[in-house]
């Protein structure tokens, strides 16, 4: 598991990675249904959010010391109305409770065998919080938009399959920095430019 840098602007995090890799699983239309209804029985308020993803995500890809670490994570830095990021956005459970509901929903649409897979991402510099779900007929990505966190928390897995690349004006020298144009290595200096580089995996704090 790697952590995310103060500056990133997109990550995958837990519930993202799981949710994803159960969308492309043979058994994926029986596991998502069941999260559906999970889910569902927990509206309007959507309380113990962290139980159900602890029992329909994580279970299957971390140890048991994991998923209780992950399961508190969640809960006292986004679902928590007294000890969660963004007070002014709480209660964010009912947030996103409906949002990956909608995401469910929309995978589980037509009435193929399989669903439609998801690929989900956390988009760390948002102003406000939110849920985005862009469908098409090849998948459904989710978008679950946020301020900056106050803190790095236990997210940021990308590998080979699960890359993210940011285009943006920046100062100072950027790890994984490419000429766009050429898709080659740059060394890059520090002065203010354009620089496109991709999102690098970094130690996990906590999980």
């Amino acid at each position: 598991m790697a952590g995310f840098a103060a500056n990133d602007s997109v990550a995958k995090g837990p519930v993202t990675v799981c949710l994803d890799q159960i969308s492309i699983r043979a058994d994926a239309r029986p596991r998502l249904e069941a999260l559906r209804g999970a889910l569902a029985a927990l509206a309007p308020g959507f309380d113990g959010l962290e139980t159900v993803f602890a029992q329909h995500l994580f279970k299957d890809f971390y140890t048991p010391d994991q998923v209780a670490r992950l399961s508190e994570y969640l809960k006292r830095y986004w679902f928590d109305v007294e000890t969660g990021w963004w007070p002014a956005f709480q209660p964010i459970a009912p947030i996103y409770g409906l949002g990956l509901l909608q995401t469910l929903s929309a995978s589980l649409a037509p009435k193929a065998a399989a669903p439609v897979p998801i690929d989900s991402y956390w988009v760390l510099n948002h102003n406000h919080v939110e849920m985005i779900n862009l469908v098409s007929q090849r998948q459904v990505t989710l978008l679950i938009a946020t301020p900056p966190p106050a803190e790095m928390g236990p997210s940021g897995m990308w590998s080979e399959a699960s890359q993210a690349w940011v285009t943006t004006r920046r100062a100072g020298r950027t790890a994984g920095e490419i000429d766009a144009i050429t898709s080659t290595a740059v060394s890059g200096d520090a002065t203010l430019r354009v620089r496109t580089f991709r999102i690098q995996p970094r130690p996990a704090k906590g999980a």
